[in-house]
C-alpha cells in the first residue's frame, strides 16, 4: 500500500481501534458486574442453606416433644398409660426406621452399578491378551 492508502484508511482504522477499546471496556465491566452478582448470590444461597439446615434441625429435635405430648394426651385411653403410649410410639418409629433402611438397601443393591462396565472391559482386555499370548506360544 502507498502512503495515500494509509491516509485514506486512517480514520477507519482509528474508529475501529476506538470501537475495540470500547467493546473491551464494556465486556470487562459486564464481567465484573456478573462476578459481583455471583458472589452476592453465593453468599445469599449459603445463608439460605444455613437457615434451612437450622430449621430442619429444630423440626427434628421437636419431634420427641410431640411424641411425649401425644403420649400425655392419650394417657389412660384404651387402658394404656403414658409409658405404654411412649413405647408404642418408639416401636412405630423403630419399625419405620428399620423398614426405611431395608428398602433403601434393597433399592441400592438393585440399582448399584459400581465398576461393572470397567470390570467388563478389563475382562475383555484380559481375554484379548490371553488370545494374543496363546497365538505367540509354540
Amino acid at each position: 500500500m502507498t502512503s495515500d492508502d494509509d491516509k485514506l484508511f486512517a480514520p477507519t482504522i482509528a474508529e475501529l481501534s476506538r470501537l475495540r477499546d470500547e467493546l473491551r471496556a464494556i465486556v470487562t465491566a459486564r464481567w465484573q458486574l456478573a462476578r459481583l452478582e455471583l458472589t452476592v448470590a453465593a453468599a445469599d444461597t449459603k445463608r439460605l442453606a444455613v437457615a434451612l439446615g437450622l430449621a430442619a434441625l429444630l423440626a427434628l429435635t421437636s419431634l420427641p416433644v410431640l411424641v411425649v405430648a401425644a403420649a400425655e394426651a392419650l394417657a389412660g385411653r384404651c387402658g394404656i398409660d403414658r409409658t405404654g403410649w411412649l413405647l408404642i410410639a418408639f416401636a412405630a418409629l423403630a419399625v419405620a426406621a428399620v423398614l426405611t433402611a431395608w428398602l433403601g438397601w434393597r433399592r441400592f443393591r438393585r440399582h448399584f452399578v459400581g465398576l461393572e462396565e470397567t470390570l467388563e472391559v478389563l475382562r475383555e482386555d484380559q481375554a484379548w491378551i490371553d488370545s494374543l499370548a496363546s497365538r505367540k506360544s509354540p
